[in-house]
């Protein structure tokens, strides 16, 4: 934990900050709960923003609709809400994951095909842990983190205040974090055999990009889990957190490496990227952040998604 970025709440008194100090009050008193009653409120929250923005809502349903094409409305509606839900409640999840006490949450969690890393990690040339933005994300990479030695990568967010918290709890989460655009420092934590938290199903469009089908349509796919792959030699483990029901806690799914991979194509390369992350998001997906416009950036010849 030695590269753990320090946290200067000080430089953010200012009174622009103090709703946010508010949130955070909030957030860290509501994780506190019992979980399932803290899956409740968060649940309500969901709800409610489910009912409020409707923008958001728009996008989730358009995206669900072109991955479900066989759904009735009714059905496109009700996994809406539910991942709306699970959206609330993800809030509080990130206070757990930056302030619950950590052999509380593993003792909550459990792992299926934790022998898949294993195997993956003992060739000693890293392992890209591939995943999905999930609801469940931030603690599923904050449990994670408790099984294996781990690289953390993130995306800076707008709010300074909001993006010094994450920056300093993640950086926790194991031994670096490091910043999505930084690709020479995620070589060398592959080269160093560590393990690759990776989540590359956004909208990237001002990084090299390939475009291949997903969830029913066709997505600007980064092609940096291939070319990572091929630099360095690291397998490509594709793993997703589930949220249990009835607050029985967590459990970390690890499925068996991506076989033969990289190949030579790295349109194909990248395809076999988006299914695997396809194939996690059929198998949950009411946890799954359907909120993100993720089909923003089209070929010229497609008509807006959105």
């Amino acid at each position: 934990m030695s590269n753990v970025i320090p946290l200067k709440a000080r430089d953010y008194m200012a009174p622009r900050y103090w709703p946010l100090w508010l949130v955070f009050g909030l957030m860290r008193l509501i994780s506190m709960l019992p979980l399932r009653w803290m899956q409740a409120v968060g649940a309500f929250f969901g709800l409610l923003t489910y009912r409020l923005v409707a923008s958001r809502r728009r996008v989730a349903r358009i995206n669900i609709k072109q991955a479900y094409p066989d759904y009735s409305d009714e059905q496109i509606r009700a996994l809406n809400i539910d991942s709306f839900k699970s959206l609330g409640i993800s809030i509080f999840e990130i206070a757990q994951a930056w302030w619950a006490n950590r052999d509380y949450l593993r003792s909550i969690c459990q792992v299926e095909g934790r022998q898949h890393l294993d195997q993956a990690l003992a060739a000693g040339k890293g392992v890209i842990l591939l995943t999905g933005h999930f609801t469940t994300l931030e603690i599923g990479a904050m449990l994670i983190g408790l099984f294996t030695t781990l690289n953390g990568v993130y995306k800076k967010a707008h709010n300074p205040m909001f993006n010094a918290f994450m920056a300093h709890y993640r950086s926790t989460y194991g031994e670096e974090l490091i910043e999505n655009k930084n690709v020479r420092a995620l070589i060398r934590g592959l080269r160093k055999g560590r393990a690759t938290w990776f989540a590359p199903d956004q909208d990237f469009a001002e990084q090299d990009i390939v475009f291949t089908p997903f969830l029913g349509g066709i997505a600007s796919t980064l092609t940096a889990t291939a070319r990572m792959a091929e630099m360095t030699g690291a397998a490509v483990v594709p793993f997703y957190p589930l949220r249990l029901a009835d607050g029985k806690g967590y459990k970390l799914v690890i499925l068996p490496a991506l076989a033969d991979f990289p190949s030579d194509d790295i349109t194909r390369d990248s395809a076999r990227v988006n299914q695997a992350i396809e194939s996690m998001i059929y198998a949950n997906p009411k946890q799954y952040g359907w909120v993100h416009k993720r089909f923003k950036t089209q070929p010229p010849s497609k008509p807006p998604v959105y």
